[in-house]
């Protein structure tokens, strides 16, 4: 693997012979130019693996060639989420639990960079650049390496990703929960992200997945059931319809070789050179595969649940003997430095695999590995500390690169680090006596320019300094801030305690780029650095010198300079307007030159719409139309906003204006159809083409809407049945333009519709609404008829006279506009009654006839008017049976036997008094004459006189 070296000198890493080699020539130079190699990353494998240890919170360096554990590194609690990203010399730890990423500086196993995500993030390194990416927002930020600072503007992808990997030249590659694949390539030199045009994946989604390569990356899609490669070379595309849930691609592999696990099927898959591989494993007892993993040529196979890895060739077949993880854990694969390291989520063991096939067991070192804490500068690991050299003008590097300021000495002691107390002897520098690494090449520098002469002692053996002699270590060094200043400049007053022997001169430096050393006489004990900008965590370090020699650099604790004053960012360049024919305006510029929050963008003098801080166009909608209409884009930075120069004129789209002259007129009329022409004139644009217009009508119960591109229309407007066509009266024809803005004002004409002449009477028309009888006088002996006639208004209107037609025969004229009519009197039967229109195109034309029965005459009550006898239908309550009298006469049955003569003489007494009685009545009845008959409904009982009545 590929590391972040510096300091030379920490035997305990145990380094092979060359590395320690290579960062002592490293050293070498670092002291030739002046600068150190603390923070700089040195791109070198190291033969060391770090590998996570979830239970202790803890990572541990372990040496797969020594086969044991060097030191472990508490960077969480216990119990963590612990992601390693390590790569081309860059070591970064995850906690998923706490969201907190820690960069290690491998040089002095340092915390050199530390930050907290808000949402879960992927930490991705590759071609020696380091990325920062937040799947659920969609983000991809450039960071530096050692402080985990963002560099430059952060790319918003614009949707959430499904994966996010970095290829090995340094390309991120995403793929959108959408299914759309991007590059995104960050540009040192440019200070900028280069990125590519998003290409949507046909079968992408959510559950997609990316394996990266040398170059580009295979796309695993289960969502649509394809792999594909893209990036390499050549783009390759293959169904695989049973590929579907879960899918763990390697973390990277050779382009010929891309597997993914797929633990709900026990399966494998695999594009090997042009072919698809699906590989059962768990025929093999791998019953959920976890992410596999490349190694000379074969494909291992972790086996969760099965305590177990897998060994794969590129066809399928089994390779060789499963690697036994110990203890049975759950295996993870860790390829490093030519090496398969097999290791376990509790991190007690790791089994290291070489590329013969061969396997050794690791003590990961819990019981005897040193632990340090990363974050403690103090008692943290330090690396050896380089010779002195002497002082001359430094090359400044950037700060970004992590290097120490320009003329800083590299074997100063961490920040924060105590310093002696005051009037001790001058302590040594963390790491012991410097001392050349083995193999550093003659003629390195030791502590005096090349040619000084080399003290040499007195004949009297007392230890007398030389002029040469190095001076005393300054001790007790303070740093106090000063105001800052309107741009944000604060000066510093450095303070320290001389050591003795006395120097010449002091050098004070600070540990940021750009600020000038002071140096002062050697009996001050005090210096003012000036101009160390704002917001910025430094440190002062000074210098004794004496002559040619000067001491160890002796370094305060850090101060942290107020934060900046809000300044307004600088304006975007470049702004071009782009109108659209939908009354929308593509607004484009370049982004300012400086951070900013967002942008403001709008038109002239108008309202704006706020867009990210990271985005260079904008669409606006909804803008008043109009014509030489400019645009200006303000960069917006913590409430200060600094305008653009106006854009480009462009007129702005906006919806029709109202048609004009519009005329509508009723030019015919067929049956239930009318025709109505409609014409107008063009309606204005307003920048936009016409697309038609909507020509709409309504009333009278109708209604209906066309469209047309012309400028005028002939309406079809069925109205069967309804008032406009039956009654007349006014239909509203309205007229809207439209184009791709929107619809312009509507404008209206009225359209009078006379009401349709009357037809004709017509055989079988309903003039007759009903008959009905009437009650007859008492002495009627029929029953009286009536009809009432109620034409429709054609017969109503018609003026050829209307004769009664009663039972098939002429009763006379009526009036054609209806009424009630006397049809006479009848004794029994039916009554039929029609209506015959006279004169009608020459001929005679009858309605619709209606019969009704002609009731009984004894329904109602009668007297004769001869023998003035009434009678009078009676019942003895509605409902009960008639009475049913027996005329005389009528015989008895006379009894038999002894009996016969009494009762006979009983019955015929009985019936004398009956006739008696009988007779008195009706006499007094008849003594009264009747003058009206009582009402009879329909359940009365009628019936005829009987003899009994006639007597």
């Amino acid at each position: 693997m590929r590391r972040l070296l510096g300091r030379p000198g920490d035997r305990q890493r145990g380094f092979a012979e060359a590395g320690v080699a290579v960062t002592g020539a490293a050293l070498v130079l670092g002291a030739a130019l002046g600068s150190g190699v603390a923070s700089t990353v040195v791109t070198m494998s190291d033969g060391v693996t770090w590998l996570p240890d979830d239970q202790t919170g803890q990572v541990v360096q372990i040496n797969p060639g020594t086969g044991r554990a060097e030191r472990r590194l508490q960077v969480a609690g216990p119990g963590a989420e612990l992601d390693i990203s390590q790569r081309d010399g860059v070591l970064v730890v995850g906690d998923g639990r706490t969201g907190s990423l820690t960069s290690i500086d491998l040089a002095t196993l340092l915390a050199s960079g530390q930050r907290t995500s808000g949402e879960p993030a992927r930490v991705l390194v590759g071609g020696g650049l380091v990325y920062l990416v937040t799947p659920g927002s969609g983000v991809v930020r450039a960071v530096d390496p050692l402080t985990l600072k963002d560099l430059g503007t952060p790319h918003r992808v614009g949707g959430a990703l499904a994966d996010a990997v970095v290829d090995a030249r340094g390309t991120v590659w995403v793929v959108t929960a959408g299914g759309d694949l991007q590059q995104v390539t960050w540009k040192p030199a440019d200070e900028r992200f280069d990125v590519g045009e998003p290409r949507p994946v046909r079968g992408a989604g959510s559950g997609t997945r990316l394996l990266p390569h040398e170059r580009g990356v295979t796309l695993f899609a289960p969502d649509g059931g394809a792999v594909l490669q893209v990036g390499v070379g050549r783009d390759l595309a293959v169904a695989v319809p049973d590929l579907a849930g879960e899918v763990l691609p390697a973390d990277s592999s050779p382009t010929d070789l891309a597997p993914a696990g797929v633990p709900g099927r026990s399966a494998v898959v695999m594009l090997a050179g042009d072919r698809i591989l699906d590989v059962g494993v768990g025929a093999l007892g791998c019953e959920r595969p976890g992410r596999p993993a490349v190694f000379a040529g074969l494909v291992y196979v972790p086996c969760t649940g099965a305590g177990r890895v897998v060994v794969l060739r590129p066809d399928g077949t089994r390779a060789r003997a499963d690697v036994v993880v110990p203890g049975g854990r759950d295996p993870r694969l860790l390829v490093d430095d030519g090496r398969l390291v097999v290791h376990t989520e509790d991190g007690a063991r790791a089994v290291v695999v070489e590329a013969d096939g061969s396997t050794r067991a690791i003590d990961t070192g819990r019981s005897g590995a040193p632990v340090h804490d990363p974050r403690d500068t103090a008692a943290g690991p330090s690396a050896a500390v380089p010779p002195q050299r002497p002082l001359q003008p430094t090359q400044p590097q950037r700060p970004d690169q992590g290097a120490p300021p320009p003329g800083a000495d590299p074997g100063v002691p961490p920040v924060g680090a105590p310093e002696p107390p005051p009037g001790a002897p001058d302590a040594p520098t963390p790491g012991g006596t410097p001392t050349l690494p083995v193999g550093t090449p003659t003629g390195e520098p030791t502590g005096r320019p090349p040619g000084t002469p080399t003290p040499t002692p007195t004949p009297t053996g007392t230890a007398t300094p030389t002029p040469d002699a190095p001076p005393g270590r300054p001790s007790a060094v303070v740093a106090t801030l000063g105001t800052p200043d309107a741009a944000g400049l604060t000066d510093v007053t450095v303070t320290w305690r001389a050591g003795t022997p006395p120097a010449d001169d002091h050098v004070v430096r600070t540990s940021v780029a750009g600020v000038a050393p002071v140096e002062v006489g050697g009996g001050a004990t005090t210096a003012t650095v000036r101009g160390v900008v704002c917001g910025t965590r430094v440190t002062f370090s000074v210098e004794a010198v004496a002559g040619a020699e000067r001491s160890a650099a002796a370094t305060s604790a850090a101060v942290t300079t107020p934060a900046c004053p809000p300044q307004a960012p600088a304006a975007p360049t470049g702004v071009t307007a782009v109108a659209g024919a939908d009354g929308s305006v593509t607004v484009s510029w370049t982004a300012s030159r400086t951070p900013v929050d967002a942008y403001l963008v709008g038109p002239e003098g108008g309202s704006t719409t706020t867009t990210s801080g990271d985005a260079t166009s904008l669409v606006l909608r909804d803008l008043p139309p109009g014509a030489g209409v400019r645009f200006v884009v303000q960069a917006q930075r913590e409430g200060l906003t600094t305008a653009s120069a106006p854009s480009n004129a462009v007129t702005v789209a906006g919806p029709p204006g109202g048609v004009g002259g519009l005329a509508a007129a009723l030019a015919g009329r067929a049956g239930d159809v009318l025709t109505v022409d409609v014409s107008w004139a063009a309606a204005a644009d307003n920048g936009s083409p016409l697309s038609g217009y909507t020509v709409a009508w309504s009333g009278g119960g109708t209604g209906g809407s066309t469209t047309t591109a012309a400028t005028g229309a002939t309406l079809s407007v069925p109205c069967a049945g309804q008032p406009l066509c039956t009654a007349g009266g006014t239909l509203t024809v309205t007229v809207t333009p439209s184009n791709s803005v929107g619809a312009g004002p509507a404008a209206s004409a009225g359209v009078s519709v006379p009401a349709p002449p009357l037809p004709p009477p017509a055989d079988g028309d309903a003039v007759v609404a009903f008959v009905q009888y009437g009650t007859p006088g008492l002495s009627d002996r029929e029953v009286p008829m009536s009809a009432q006639l109620s034409p429709p208004a054609s017969w109503a209107a018609h003026q050829g006279g209307c004769t009664l037609v009663v039972n098939g025969a002429a009763a006379g004229s009526v009036s054609c506009s209806g009424g009630a009519v006397h049809l006479g009197s009848f004794s029994g039967g039916s009554v039929t009654v029609a209506v015959r229109a006279e004169n009608v195109d020459g001929r005679a034309v009858t309605s619709a006839s209606v019969t009704e029965q002609v009731p009984p005459r004894n329904t109602w009550a009668y007297c004769d008017p001869v023998s003035r006898i009434c009678t009078d239908p009676v019942s003895v309550t509605p409902g009960d049976p008639d009475v049913v009298v027996v005329p005389l006469p009528w015989v008895p049955r006379l009894p038999v036997g002894h009996e016969r003569p009494p009762l006979a003489a009983a019955g015929a007494g009985l019936l004398l008094a009956a006739g008696a009685l009988r007779a008195a009545r009706l006499r007094g009845r008849h003594g009264a004459e009747p003058t009206s008959a009582p009402a009879r409904t329909a359940t009365t009982a009628l019936h005829d006189p009987t003899e009994e009545s006639r007597a």
